[in-house]
């Protein structure tokens, strides 16, 4: 009894080794293909599949580093460089396109939103001035008219911190002109009972 019991854990042990050695050898052989096939470089900006974005620091046999955002040391696995879809945002030839959304009251001036929208990216010294940033009317929402800013940019690691200064010009803007972002809004209508005979 206390031999099978031990015959089992010793293969369990050698299964769990062997799926180890396995996943070793997936890391170095991805880590081969990325130095050979150079998909991958320094200073590259890559987004994972989990959305997370970050800056390459370091390619190595096994691993790489990414720096994120937050200043966030990620030591990655090469394999999900190779295995996984990873958005190389350095790698293509032309800018990246982002977009900020924002809500004006009813009764609003479309044509003043929309020439604020645009004097706030073409003001931003991160945004691209080719391609044109340009404003969509989306939508008329259950409590506001829906506009969409869009622009591109040549630096996507740091768009986040292009979109908030776009957010702080936007409410600048629209303070300076009177033009006002809503917040939803519900009425309520409380109907009285008569009351009962006593």
């Amino acid at each position: 009894m206390k031999i099978s019991i031990l015959l089992a854990s010793i293969t369990a042990l050698l299964v769990g080794v062997g799926f180890g050695i396995q996943q070793l050898f997936s890391d170095i052989a991805s880590g081969i293909v990325l130095i050979f096939e150079r998909n991958l470089q320094i200073n590259d900006i890559v987004e994972l599949e989990d959305e997370t974005v970050g800056k390459v620091i370091h390619i190595g046999l096994r691993t790489s580093k990414l720096k994120t955002r937050a200043d966030v040391i990620l030591v990655v696995p090469n394999s999900k460089f190779v295995n996984d879809i990873i958005i190389n945002w350095s790698q293509m030839d032309y800018n990246t396109r982002f977009s900020v959304a924002v809500g004006v009251a009813y009764g609003s001036d479309t044509k003043l939103v929309t020439d604020l929208l645009l004097d706030c990216a073409l003001k931003n010294k991160n945004i691209s001035l080719q391609p044109k940033p340009f404003v969509r009317f989306n939508n008329f929402g259950d409590s506001s008219l829906d506009f969409q800013l869009y622009f591109w940019v040549k630096e996507p690691f740091l768009v986040e911190n292009t979109k908030s200064e776009l957010r702080y010009a936007i409410d600048d803007a629209f303070r300076k002109h009177n033009v006002h972002i809503p917040f939803p809004q519900r009425d309520v209508y409380i109907k009285s009972q008569p009351a009962s005979p006593s």
